[in-house]
């Protein structure tokens, strides 16, 4: 399947005062901003629309029957009965929200009935807010359809179909383009990503009216639980006039802004504006709330305001040899000593997280003697005493810091997987939790955290799911998951590769692979890997700076067994040549194993 990597462009962004804030008018230079994000596809040129007379071939011209949808939400019926005989067109009165579908199979032509027959698995429904909703239940089945001629008009028609709105997600791929929203966490920390699918027909200066009117629509139903939506009544006033002079003028109704805390409200809007509008490049964006006065803006100082901003371009890598956290060569600060740790701490260590705030270096190690959880948090430059985590079942996996405050080890989260059960830690130790995962059935094998610390992945009973982690005054919180499905059998193993895509290990065409994923499970991304046999039973990944154009990780590595890899073009064994400093001796029958990355 194909993607594109759309060139990063700086976006110039202006903000306008709003009710309660000074009505002095000024620009204000503050920077370079975020990139222009992902589009999967081959760019962002709409895909020539496949119509009723393309083809002559019956199974070629039901594959562009399930294309058919794409495109303006409100005329996607339309678009569909133009395949259509006039009958079966007068009859065709589908729901609004295409059913996306993933084809599993070439459709079956029977030559004698006119019959073509298309093996599906379903996805999910696609909204008109761009908002990709996975199916609540599997389904995989068949669809029939009789193509005909009609006497004394060219072409091929469709005389029956199913009463629905089908779209493939190959027409998903091509003929839309990943677009990332974000709205502030609960706790006005950090914004969270959310991603929607915009239509590449979709005029450029209708692109700033279609993300506002999804901002205000509020966040994609799974994301609710955990992020903050746009004050109640916050409308448009009037349309988005299209770019001139390289200026994008935006006006909001008051209520876009509370008077309480105004500087700081308006100051959150415009910094989630401008991250969700950053594939609109104007020079300037100019924001006018209710009545006050235009503010100009011209650049953007925005990166504190999304955590994977601090994702670097080349990681800090790491393994378990001989019981002790060593660096991998290749990796920043290569010939630095391991960051937090004792020597007389590192040791006997089977798996191991770190994770580095502005300010301080969380650590956490699961002991290879005793499967004790221990943990801790420093300064920058400082060791960690740790201290054990109680009340935590046997079997414990590869623990994972979500949530790593600056300035204070407070309120810090980390992860467990501990005999098929979730659990949460703090940075200094004491009785763990259990979380539940609402509906989740069967033993949890596996997690991955986004980089926001919010959205997780996590793998039970061989499927994958998505969810929200929220903190309470309960403690710590998972909301009930999604099932995605990903184009795989059996998934043993999932990373976030990016803000928006996964890694996930599993079962493909009779043969273990790790391929990459969308959020939603709808797209897989090219040239999975091939692992052969066996089982991938750990799987990590450093993921892509928003900034740096890409939904791909170019770090990632996985076990099987013990035995840990790179994923380079192909899996590439992990070896004691593969650490900073060599042992002059190596341990006998001792590898590297348990691969892990600064977070």
């Amino acid at each position: 399947m194909r993607r594109c990597l759309p060139a990063v462009t700086a976006v110039v962004l202006v903000l306008l005062g709003g009710c309660g804030i000074p009505d002095e008018t000024g620009v204000v230079e503050v920077g370079s901003g975020p990139s222009t994000g992902i589009s999967p596809g081959d760019n962002d040129t709409p895909v020539a629309e496949a119509t009723r007379g393309t083809t002559k071939d019956r199974r070629d011209f039901i594959l562009n029957y399930l294309e058919a949808a794409a495109g303006d939400y409100d005329t996607a019926a339309d678009r569909a009965r133009g395949f259509m005989t006039k009958s079966l067109a007068d009859q065709f009165k589908p729901v609004n929200s295409p059913r996306v579908i993933r084809v599993t199979d070439d459709p079956l032509d029977d030559l004698n009935t006119g019959r073509v027959v298309v093996s599906y698995e379903v996805i999910g429904t696609l909204d008109k807010n761009g908002v990709l909703e996975p199916a609540a239940e599997p389904q995989t089945d068949q669809y029939e359809f009789t193509v005909a001629e009609v006497s004394g008009e060219p072409g091929l028609f469709l005389a029956k179909a199913p009463e629905l709105l089908l779209l493939s997600d190959t027409a998903l791929a091509e003929k839309y383009a990943e677009r990332t929203i974000y709205f502030w966490n609960n706790k006005r920390t950090s914004l969270i990503p959310d991603v929607r699918y915009m239509a590449r027909t979709l005029p450029e200066e209708q692109e700033p009216n279609t993300i506002l009117s999804w901002l205000i629509a509020g966040p994609s139903p799974w994301l609710r639980d955990a992020v903050e939506l746009l004050p109640e009544g916050t409308a448009t006033l009037g349309k988005v006039p299209a770019v001139a002079d390289d200026r994008l003028q935006i006006s909001l109704n008051a209520q876009a802004v509370p008077t309480k805390d105004a500087v700081a409200a308006l100051d959150r809007l415009r910094r989630q504006l401008q991250w969700s509008l950053r594939t609109v490049v104007p020079e300037h964006l100019d924001l006018k709330i209710g009545h006050q006065e235009t503010r100009h803006y011209a650049g953007k100082d925005l990166d504190s305001s999304n955590i994977a901003h601090r994702l670097a371009t080349r990681p800090e890598r790491f393994v378990v040899y001989d019981g002790r956290i060593v660096r991998m060569a290749d990796s920043t600060n290569e010939e630095e000593a391991v960051p937090a740790l004792s020597a007389a701490a590192n040791k006997d260590i089977r798996t191991a997280a770190m994770h580095s705030s502005a300010t301080h270096t969380f650590v956490a190690v699961v002991s290879g003697r005793d499967d004790a959880l221990r943990v801790g948090a420093t300064p920058f430059g400082g060791e960690v005493a740790l201290q054990p985590v109680t009340g935590l079942p046997s079997g414990r996996g590869h623990p994972e810091w979500a949530i790593a405050p600056d300035k204070t080890t407070d309120g810090a989260v980390g992860l467990i997987i501990a005999n098929g059960r979730l659990f949460s830690f703090g940075a200094r130790g004491g009785a763990a939790q259990a979380v539940p995962v609402p509906g989740v059935t069967g033993k949890i094998s596996a997690l991955s955290v986004a980089p926001d610390g919010h959205r997780v992945a996590v793998v039970a009973d061989g499927r994958l799911y998505r969810a929200v982690l929220t903190v309470t005054g309960d403690g710590v919180e998972i909301s009930d998951p999604e099932q995605l499905r990903p184009p795989l059998q059996n998934v043993t193993a999932v990373a976030f590769s990016s803000e928006s895509w996964l890694n996930v290990a599993g079962g493909r065409n009779g043969r273990v692979s790790i391929v990459q994923v969308s959020i939603d499970g709808a797209l897989d991304g090219p040239n999975p890997i091939e692992i052969g046999s066996g089982v991938v039973n750990y799987l990590t990944a450093y993921p892509s700076n928003p900034q740096s154009n890409q939904y791909h990780s170019n770090s990632v590595s996985f076990t099987t067994g013990t035995a840990a890899y790179d994923v380079l073009s192909t899996a590439v064994p992990i070896t004691v040549a593969n650490l900073a400093v060599a042992p002059e001796q190596p341990a006998a029958g001792k590898i590297p194993t348990a691969p892990f990355f600064m977070q």
